[in-house]
């Protein structure tokens, strides 16, 4: 199984509750492995099966959740 690395800029978090909105989100998306949000830097890291889903999908489950989000770099 390959494993790929997203790093995502989030914008509308403030406060440790978005963080968890987020990670959440991203927790219960089928082929997300890992995710670390960062509420100082704004971005979430994560690790995620690029047979299920793409980073576009992981954008717009941050967007769907309410947050702004574009890939990082």
């Amino acid at each position: 199984m390959s494993q790929k690395k997203a790093v995502i800029n989030v914008s509308g978090m403030s406060c440790n509750h978005c963080v968890q909105s987020v990670e959440k989100a991203l927790q219960q998306t089928n082929g997300v492995d890992a995710v670390k949000v960062d509420l100082a830097s704004e971005k979430a890291t994560v690790d995620y099966n690029p047979d299920q889903l793409n980073q576009e999908d992981l954008l717009q489950v941050i967007k769907d959740s309410g947050y702004g989000a574009e890939l990082s770099g």
